[in-house]
């Protein structure tokens, strides 16, 4: 595999020069936990990292490269890209597993059961590293893989939902613009005073993002349960996430239509996960946006869908775990936190100074409501089921029929349920 387009070198250039041929030949982990900081080894070593499932952009990278260098200017670190030839798997298969993964929390329990974990718990003392200074819920979501309260990986950045909206729309019809702290009922209305036509062009209020599979999750409903492996969809929450997202989508004129936000400025109100990286682009073109807080269901007040924790976790097979450690402690020191936090990456620390810095260092967030994403908490992330992208795909069906007037809410839950049952079962067998 050609390694030299797809690697991302984390070292300056003078740094190149020096480590140039200083390979993985010496400074080992070789250290007892709780020696301290000063035991490690400061010989020059070359550790590997792989991206899998999240996006490490070129801001996070140069910000990495730069404070790398100033904290552990002996230790140069390789970052694979996601690309075809050196995705994880590829790594692993060619006998290249890596040091250190840049991950999210809902990937750990597969990396835990192919042995790649190790617990990074004793190293926590030995580089002094505080996990109260993040909050207790995102603890909580990092140890979503641990049987015995192991820590298998830090947070060094959050995703977040959020409500984006295009203030020009809201201007066009002197609708006031959406507010924090709207539940759905007053979410749904204002999507409806802003769905019109005009001019021959439709504009729309209101998309869902990924429809009835984020909207149930601030209500924890999942489509299978993970401990008895059966459906659970044929229930009281599902039926009030059918019944709102098809409200949402039968305002006349409110159909989904591909680019409708970014591109062709039709769309009043999105709800997304985090996209700011994509607004950048759009601004240059002429959106003018703007951000505000989650809708809520009145019994989950302030309360938002799963939110993935990116995070950082020392490969079990690693013969540099306390130089990994090193670099993880580095991205999740308050330094970085608030270096990362300017550059528009999701603190993970509950730092509201650091919290408040958020996009400061990005010109064209500048003046966005950008405080209204810290005012939803996610709901605790879910352990699922084995079967939940096939049991989700299955209700993701039955809901189109459902919208599409083919059957009543009742009906398509329980063949739903039904439909979700037989898959488990045959996949079983």
């Amino acid at each position: 595999m050609n390694k030299k387009k797809t690697v991302f070198w984390i070292s300056m250039t003078m740094a190149v020069v020096v480590l140039a041929g200083c390979s993985k030949t010496s400074g080992g982990e070789g250290e007892k936990a709780g020696a301290g900081v000063s035991a490690i080894s400061t010989q020059p070593v070359t550790l590997t990292a792989a991206i899998d499932g999240i996006n490490v952009d070129d801001r996070l990278r140069e910000l990495i490269i730069q404070q790398l260098q100033q904290k552990h200017p002996n230790i140069t670190l390789q970052i694979f890209s996601p690309v075809k030839g050196t995705t994880l798997n590829e790594l692993i298969v060619a006998g290249e597993t890596p040091d250190i993964i840049f991950t999210f929390n809902g990937n750990l329990l597969s990396y835990r059961d192919r042995d790649l974990l190790y617990d990074m718990s004793p190293m926590l003392k030995t580089h002094n590293v505080d996990l109260n200074k993040f909050d207790a819920g995102i603890i909580r979501d990092i140890r979503i893989a641990s049987a015995k309260d192991e820590i298998y990986a830090l947070p060094f950045s959050l995703n977040f939902h959020a409500l984006y909206y295009n203030k020009d729309l809201f201007d066009k019809f002197g609708v006031p613009y959406p507010q924090d702290g709207m539940n759905w009922d007053q979410t749904l209305d204002l999507a409806k005073r802003v769905t019109r036509n005009e001019g021959g062009t439709q504009y729309r209020g209101l998309d869902t993002g990924n429809g009835v599979l984020w909207i149930a999750q601030p209500l924890s409903a999942a489509a299978v349960d993970p401990l008895t492996e059966k459906a659970s969809v044929n229930t009281e929450d599902w039926k009030k996430v059918f019944n709102l997202v098809k409200s949402i989508y039968s305002i006349p004129g409110n159909d989904r239509k591909a680019d409708a936000f970014l591109k062709d400025k039709t769309l009043a109100m999105q709800l997304q996960l985090n996209m700011l990286i994509s607004l950048e682009k759009a601004t240059s073109e002429g959106l003018n946006w703007d951000i505000a807080q989650y809708p809520s269901y009145p019994e989950r007040p302030n309360t938002y869908g799963n939110a993935s924790v990116q995070a950082l976790a020392v490969t079990k097979s690693s013969k540099y775990k306390e130089q990994a450690m090193q670099v993880i402690s580095m991205v999740t020191s308050d330094e970085f936190q608030l270096a990362s936090s300017k550059k528009g990456w999701m603190p993970a620390v509950k730092n509201p100074d650091i919290q408040k810095a958020f996009g400061t260092d990005v010109p064209y967030l500048n003046g966005k409501k950008l405080a209204s994403i810290f005012k939803s908490k996610p709901v605790p992330y879910p352990v699922s089921s084995q079967y939940r992208a096939k049991a989700e795909s299955i209700l993701q069906n039955q809901f189109t029929q459902f919208l599409n007037n083919a059957s009543d809410v009742n009906t398509a839950l329980a063949k739903a349920e039904e439909e979700i049952n037989k898959m488990i079962a045959e996949n079983g067998k």
